[in-house]
């Protein structure tokens, strides 16, 4: 049997964090608008009717189009095999395949199927239920944690399609893709969005459409590269309205029954926000703080997370990603390691004063998260509240 240490949940927690921070960030209206008000008139092909602002809007506001069906999403982010990263790497770097009935945000049910069995969660009204059939457990999860872990329901088109589509900047390109493709036995239309700085690590996003209300079936992510990092898509679909019985948690007679709070990253790493991060980094303007003193940079599609962290965890983080395969930087002010994916690129850093760490990451290009530890090395910040 092996055992964990509450440091080493800590120290995976950050990476964890780092990552889930970057995947699940939140997204605004505003954004939106910007890039719909200043797209091109004339972006649209011949021969498809809707514009690809207005498929974009329409996609946004598809959380109350009732449906259910067959899912397959797989990422392909080539993460490091790194202990406490639990079921993130496996699902950001894997085949999920999920059935969904879902009849609004507010109530909605999703199954994992796996060759041992499935695990099933369900939504209602803002809490969430997980049923292991294997185990015979249900176990109910409430509160609205600052930080939390991706789940199955995380990664099904539409709630992907969303989130991307809702962090679109003024300045990226959105093209109405040619032609028709046919998604679960749907004809869909689709449209494809460019980041318009260099800096990005993303190629292109596209999004295919079910025409009546714009419900997104398919998403993939490809990297500049040409590389596919991510894809959702329904294989079956139903959009007629599902029972309530269908998503309403199982009483189970005889099973264990667990409550508890959704768990919150942050609560497992001690003393994070120490340090006053600066305005602006590696050339991106600091936007609103997520949680404590994390910090993200940028607009759009292009952005940093940091995430200061203190000198122990630092310490034990540089040794385990040296470890899963980090590639040293020659940086002055201290130590750091690189960590790439494709699309996803993460430093972790400490200032040789044996004071400031950080773990910074982004869907950004590997030079930009260097240049951002650069920074940070060369001049530490001062302390919160000093």
């Amino acid at each position: 049997m092996s055992v964990v240490t509450g440091q080493a949940r800590r120290r995976w927690a950050l990476v964890a964090v780092a990552l889930v921070v970057l995947a699940w960030l939140p997204t605004t209206a505003s954004a939106l608008a910007e890039a719909v008000a200043k797209a091109r008139a004339g972006s649209g092909t011949a021969g498809i009717a809707e514009p690809p602002e207005q498929t974009v809007r329409r996609a946004l506001a598809s959380g109350q189009v009732p449906h259910s069906g067959l899912a397959r999403s797989r990422g392909n982010l080539g993460l490091p095999d790194l202990p406490r990263l639990g079921d993130v790497a496996s699902t950001l770097g894997g085949v999920t395949l999920t059935r969904v009935w879902w009849v609004d945000p507010q109530a909605w049910r999703v199954d994992v199927l796996a060759g041992t069995g499935e695990q099933d969660s369900y939504g209602a009204a803002g809490s969430t239920v997980q049923w292991d059939y294997e185990s015979y457990r249900l176990t109910d999860l409430t509160g609205s944690p600052a930080l939390r872990l991706p789940r199955a329901d995380d990664l099904l088109p539409p709630q992907v399609a969303r989130r991307l589509l809702g962090g679109v900047g003024p300045g990226d390109r959105l093209e109405a893709l040619p032609g028709r493709r046919v998604v679960a036995g749907v004809v869909t239309h689709g449209v494809r969005i460019r980041p318009s700085d260099a800096r990005s690590s993303i190629g292109y996003l596209e999004v295919w459409v079910e025409p009546a209300h714009d419900l997104p079936l398919a998403v993939s992510v490809v990297d500049t590269r040409g590389a596919t990092a991510m894809e959702s898509r329904f294989t079956q679909l139903d959009l007629s309205r599902p029972g309530a019985d269908l998503v309403t948690p199982p009483t189970a007679p005889g099973a264990l029954h667990d409550s508890s709070t959704e768990p919150d990253l942050l609560a497992r790493v001690e003393h994070i926000g120490a340090w006053q991060l600066p305005d602006r980094l590696a050339g991106l303007t600091s936007s609103e703080p997520i949680v404590g003193g994390t910090a993200t940079y940028g607009s759009g599609l292009i952005r940093l997370v940091v995430l200061p962290i203190p000198l122990r965890l630092a310490w034990q983080t540089l040794t385990a990603v040296r470890a899963g395969g980090g590639t040293p930087l020659d940086l002055p002010g201290g130590e750091a390691l690189l960590v790439t994916s494709g699309v996803l690129d993460l430093v972790v850093a400490l200032g040789e004063d044996g004071r400031h760490g950080y773990l910074i990451a982004g869907l950004v290009t590997p030079q930009l998260v260097t240049e951002a530890a650069r920074q940070l090395l060369a001049d530490p910040p001062p302390e919160r509240n000093a």
